[in-house]
């Protein structure tokens, strides 16, 4: 009996990593998933090096699509998941490499289990491949505090065999087409950071488990040191989209965004960035996230 693989739409936002982004894709058409289940979308989000010509020279089968203007990450993805086919749609950020097993492990997952919404890898680090950087991650009401399932852990001391469940995988995942249909696509009012965390929460709404499969992996391009990003403009999209998010599932908890405030100033204390700039960037995007109309 012929086994049946569905299509899987891969879809990859970019900006301006074109050399990541060529070797991510490499790595997809390593894939031991067969290659014509295997649909590319890139998403190019106003990249200035010349990312659309290049791809259009050396990957004239995948399908690119480019923005004149930055979207960001939601409607990037949105974007490709509208000018998609594919049955199950995996979402990866353009720093990864994939392991050759990860696709056809996370089709697996799906097949065996109706009740699965979202289903990630396990996230090593790309310059540590025997560290995890993430297993899942786990999101702690009513604080709203995010934690990475087994950083730092050594990959050979990962003794878990079962499906990991969580509240949300950053970085890399894979879901349902039709889903898309019962609970919408990305929030495009979150455009970068707290968007994927937003909507495994809705689909945990609608009783579909978001989970972790410890046989695939992929491989992420971050610092192994103290990996959290903090620039004068993603402060502002950080204070924003935190009170966005409290509004739609907390709003009681917008009365305390003072303790937000004081936990922001000892991180930039910790990581040795200037205060007066990045807070004062911070405390904007959070008067913007007030004022943002959550009606539609």
């Amino acid at each position: 009996m012929t086994k049946v693989y569905p299509l899987v739409s891969v879809v990859i936002p970019t900006h301006n990593r074109k050399e990541k982004l060529i070797r991510l894709i490499n790595s997809i058409q390593r894939c031991k998933y067969p290659q014509d289940k295997i649909e590319i979308v890139i998403v190019d989000d106003a990249s200035t090096d010349k990312t659309h010509e290049t791809l259009k020279e050396k990957f004239s089968e995948i399908k690119i699509l480019r923005n004149e203007v930055k979207l960001f990450a939601s409607a990037c993805r949105n974007l490709g998941i509208r000018n998609s086919q594919g049955d199950y749609i995996f979402l990866v950020d353009d720093d990864n490499v994939l392991d050759e097993n990860a696709l056809g492990e996370l089709v697996k997952v799906f097949a065996k289990y109706p009740d699965v919404g979202m289903v990630g890898p396990i996230t090593c680090y790309y310059k540590n491949p025997g560290r995890i950087w993430c297993a899942g991650a786990r999101l702690y009401p009513v604080i709203f505090i995010s934690t990475h399932i087994s950083q730092g852990v050594n990959i050979q001391n990962f003794s878990e065999q079962q499906l990991i469940e969580c509240d949300y995988v950053p970085n890399a995942f894979m879901i349902k087409r039709f889903i898309t249909k019962h609970v919408g696509l990305f929030d495009e009012r979150l455009p970068i950071m707290w968007e994927d965390v937003d909507f495994a929460l809705r689909l945990k709404k609608k009783n579909y488990k978001v989970v972790v499969s410890p046989t695939a992996k992929v491989f992420h391009d971050v610092s192994l040191k103290r990996d959290v990003h903090v620039t004068e403009h993603r402060a502002y999209w950080r204070g924003r989209n935190r009170i966005i998010f409290y509004r739609k599932y907390a709003p009681l908890r917008c009365f305390f965004i003072l303790f937000d405030i004081l936990g922001f100033v000892f991180l930039l204390l910790g990581l040795k960035k200037d205060v007066k700039k990045h807070l004062s960037r911070y405390i904007k995007g959070m008067k913007n996230g007030l004022a943002c109309d959550l009606s539609s």
